[in-house]
């Protein structure tokens, strides 16, 4: 166990702000699951910070040891001050990015999911972890879209951030345009497409999520090959609950779309 220097703690707690972690290309990574999954996934880690009475378990402190990481022992109020969560479980490590800001080779991928201004932070780490599960080869955010390293984002991912390449664009619709451009058919979940029963998932390319609020976005739906949509299946008379949540109508349709492992 080493040392860390005070002033060096303000730096990784600007980590919490998207602007930080740009400007770093670093961002945390809180909790024993989480950490324990990034380091079996052998994640760019830069450092483990620890509460030392967390380090007294000798059997924890050498499974951390696998990271190949300086391993840094702190107070309970020290770590607190780089915590997002009220009661943490003593353990943050400093990650290196690993969102693509520039993305490039999207063609080459036989399946992105596109999350069109998905802004809930808790519905995009799911929805991560869900694309993990189903074998996507990339998730790709747009503008509006919960940053995929934010503190909560990473929780709800669950480690599905070191199982699925992961890329953001500020031209959603300029990215969908040249993918389109190049073969790639795109199908958005809408309210007014084809049902779901009917759809012929082998024949997509991109999957694209709006936003539970706005749906998809003016830029992207021009640029729509296919709109599909999953029917109620009630009466007239139930009408309480208006829609399905992203993260359950992404994980339906991610099954129809990669089913069987055709992608």
């Amino acid at each position: 166990m080493s040392e860390i220097r005070r002033s060096y703690l303000k730096d990784l707690a600007s980590l919490h702000r998207r602007r930080g972690r740009r400007e770093h290309r670093l961002f945390l990574v809180e909790g024993v699951r989480s950490v324990r999954s990034a380091i079996q996934a052998r994640a760019r880690l830069s450092e483990i910070l620890i509460e030392d009475k967390l380090a007294e378990d000798a059997a924890f402190s050498d499974e951390l040891k696998k990271a190949g990481v300086p391993i840094h022992a702190l107070s309970k109020k020290d770590l607190e001050r780089i915590s997002d969560v009220q009661h943490g479980q003593g353990i943050v490590a400093v990650a290196m990015s690993v969102v693509e800001e520039e993305p490039s080779g999207l063609a080459r991928a036989n399946s992105i999911l596109v999350l069109d201004g998905v802004q809930d932070p808790g519905n995009v780490g799911t929805l991560v972890r869900t694309a993990a599960w189903f074998g996507v080869d990339v998730v790709l955010a747009g503008p509006g879209t919960a940053d995929f390293e934010s503190p909560k984002v990473v929780r709800s991912s669950m480690g599905g951030l070191w199982d699925v390449r992961l890329a953001r664009t500020d031209d959603l619709g300029g990215t969908l345009q040249t993918l389109s451009e190049r073969g790639m058919a795109i199908t958005a979940a809408d309210l007014d497409g084809e049902p779901v029963a009917e759809w012929n998932g082998d024949n997509t390319s991109i999957l694209v999520l709006g936003s539970e609020a706005h749906g998809i976005s003016d830029a992207v739906g021009p640029l729509l090959t296919n709109r599909v949509t999953l029917r109620a299946n009630r009466s007239a008379e139930k009408r309480g609950v208006e829609s399905l949540n992203v993260v359950v109508a992404g994980g339906i349709l991610m099954e129809r779309w990669l089913r069987g492992g055709s992608k």
